[in-house]
């Protein structure tokens, strides 16, 4: 059970990217060099407050560049990235302000947890950076982030390698809270879990939506938790959108070659589904 947060109010915005396009250089063998690699291609999307949205396609797709563009950082050759119609992207917003609008949370929480610092100061990093409270009520605030993640406040004053992995995501996210953002970017939260890990931390992340009202951008490959865990679905191919809809619509229903591709590629642990699936599909002699 996860403590109540009730004390912020629900603050999910509205995130529209607009004709997102980065390439990067090709890289070069013996006297020859490769032309640039266009790694997005005019991507544009919304995403409604409070919606979860999940950002498909398999490896080398660009979804994961999208989601390092729309978090600043990776800086996009051309488009522009809006929260509630202001872009992000602009220099004149600061660093401290865009914190406070978006975070990230990544695939390993290993790489992303300083191992010199206890789980308490990673949590209180962000308030203290920022100043949002006085330092004599920060401690109450991080246990209370902490709760609310699944994390016992005697865990507090431990190191990350004394977590497992899903304790280390709960720690990421109490972390990427604690500045009370209204985006979350979630990239591929859940991957480098087992199964039974990856449920919980999907049911906590979604307790966290309902009680904060925040908005997803979830980046991921595994098309069974996206499934169940957006609204909405944004299917990439080739740094290029060639499908979006609602979960059910796209999953029911696809519409593009590709789509069924990775529908198709998934497997399900039902051969008479599978096969019924295959044989509904084929094409008539």
């Amino acid at each position: 059970m996860t403590a109540s947060v009730s004390h912020v109010e629900p603050r999910g915005a509205r995130l529209e990217v607009r004709n997102l396009t980065k390439t990067f250089p090709g890289g070069s063998t013996g006297l020859f060099t490769k032309n640039r690699v266009v790694a997005v291609n005019n991507v544009t999307f919304t995403v409604e407050p409070g919606q979860s949205t999940g950002l498909i396609g398999e490896s080398g797709s660009g979804k994961t560049t999208v989601a390092r563009m729309i978090t600043r950082l990776v800086t996009p050759d051309s488009g522009q990235v809006l929260v509630d119609g202001r872009d992000v992207l602009a220099r004149s917003l600061g660093a401290s302000e865009f914190a406070r609008l978006i975070q990230i949370v990544f695939q390993d929480p290993t790489s992303s947890l300083n191992p010199r610092w206890k789980v308490g100061d990673l949590i209180a990093e962000g308030i203290r950076v920022h100043k949002l409270m006085p330092e004599s009520e920060v401690p109450q605030r991080v246990a209370q982030l902490a709760e609310s993640c699944g994390i016992a406040r005697v865990a507090l004053e431990r190191f990350p390698h004394e977590f497992s992995g899903g304790q280390r995501q709960r720690i990421a996210i109490a972390r990427a809270l604690a500045v009370e953002p209204r985006i979350l970017v979630l990239d591929e939260p859940v991957s480098a879990l087992d199964v039974s890990v990856q449920a919980q931390i999907l049911v906590l992340l979604k307790e966290l939506q309902k009680k904060l009202g925040l908005t997803y951008l979830m980046i991921a490959h595994d098309l069974a938790v996206v499934e169940r865990f957006c609204d909405r679905i944004i299917v990439m191919r080739h740094g290029e959108v060639v499908e979006t809809g609602d979960a059910h619509s796209i999953y029911a229903h696809p519409r593009h070659p590709y789509t069924r591709e990775l529908i198709e590629a998934h497997p399900i642990p039902d051969p008479r589904v599978r096969s019924l699936r295959v044989r509904d599909e084929d094409p008539v002699a």
